[in-house]
């Protein structure tokens, strides 16, 4: 299990790499090795090897338990090094084993808990399983958006945000911390989502096109006017209490 039938994998899915073209924006945050939770909104099952042919190193992925009910699937899947949970009543030795990879490893998770048919620039509500994961361990969470749903010869785009750190870690936080935890994270892939739309419709990757450092574009600046950040909201909301 592990590294081997992962990298096997790798190869197989770079060769249909050319059916789903795909351009990557923000290559420079990913990550290739150390403690990192990748966290994508997902819209198809082509999502997992996307991640995997454009976003360099090794990680496991969190499935939940459904998926390896059949015999077949699961020895496959096992073996590509996915960690299955249930997302109702998770299993204590399965959250050890997903602690234990975050001790130096990388994981990927979907927060939406299932794929999402509706609009995709739109993700479906958070589960809490993200801010448990990255408040325990203290990993850095890492947005993956993907623009839309891969289809065979249809080009698509994938951004990769800037890494997210809470500043609580290190333990296990209760329901009320998870919760707004995820608030935060369902604000950072909100505004991940704005910035790739603005890089899709003005080309930012193109070296004419692209902002200057520290540089915000009109359509991030005007939604981070209609949406505080809910950190913000919520040290206000502490330093009233």
């Amino acid at each position: 299990m592990g590294k081997p039938f992962y990298y096997f994998g790798k190869c197989l899915f770079t060769l249909g790499r050319p059916f789903f073209p795909t351009k990557v924006i923000g290559k420079e945050n990913i990550r290739e090795s150390g403690k990192v939770i990748y966290a994508s909104n997902h819209l198809s099952a082509i999502d997992i090897p996307l991640i995997q042919v454009h976003c360099p190193g090794y990680r496991r992925y969190i499935g939940k338990k459904e998926y390896g009910e059949k015999c077949v699937r699961r020895f496959l899947l096992s073996h590509f090094g996915v960690i299955f949970i249930d997302r109702d009543k998770p299993e204590l030795s399965v959250m050890r084993q997903i602690f234990k990879v975050l001790d130096g490893g990388q994981i990927v998770i979907f927060p939406e808990g299932t794929r999402n048919h509706g609009d995709p620039k739109e993700m479906l509500e958070l589960k809490t399983g993200l801010a448990v994961f990255a408040a325990k361990s203290g990993a850095p969470v890492l947005p993956v958006v993907i623009w839309r749903k891969p289809r065979i010869l249809r080009k698509n785009y994938m951004y990769i945000g800037e890494p997210v750190v809470l500043p609580e870690s290190g333990r296990m936080p209760d329901a009320a911390t998870a919760e707004r935890l995820t608030e935060i994270y369902a604000y950072e892939f909100a505004k991940c989502r704005v910035i790739l739309e603005d890089a899709v419709a003005n080309k930012r990757w193109k070296k004419k096109n692209r902002l200057p450092a520290g540089v915000k574009s009109p359509a991030l600046e005007s939604w981070e006017s209609e949406n505080p950040d809910p950190r913000t909201i919520q040290k206000t909301e502490a330093t009233n209490d």
